[in-house]
């Protein structure tokens, strides 16, 4: 009989293939979550952004607490949903430091490509 042995990497990428996969069936296709990132990201940067400059002319500490009112009120129960375990984020799963690494690889070769053009 003949059985096919898959390098670490070809198995790794198979994994992957095999995840993304049921994610798409499962959950969200590829356009849906980049929808959902979109309005998350688009959420944070106008919180965010409200919250800096409310911060930036905070003359007390009270002005300083109020400043965080609307960010709280849009984003505060993520926290606690995370700690009692009804939310967890895919970074959690696949580990923070792995993460990292893979923005950081990816936003250099993406800005290794802009430099070239």
């Amino acid at each position: 009989m003949f059985e096919v042995q898959l390098s670490e990497a070809e198995q790794a990428e198979l994994s992957r293939q095999t995840s993304r996969q049921s994610i798409n069936q499962q959950v969200a296709d590829n356009a849906s979550i980049l929808g959902t990132t979109s309005d998350t990201t688009h959420i944070l940067l106008n919180e965010l952004s409200g919250f800096i400059n409310k911060l930036s002319q905070a003359q007390s500490l009270a002005e300083m607490r109020a400043s965080t009112e609307s960010l709280k009120a849009a984003i505060g129960s993520i926290e606690q949903q995370v700690t009692d375990g009804s939310l967890e984020f895919p970074y959690q799963v696949k580990g923070q430091a792995q993460v990292m690494d893979e923005i950081c690889t990816r936003a250099q070769g993406v800005s290794q490509i802009l430099k070239q053009s």
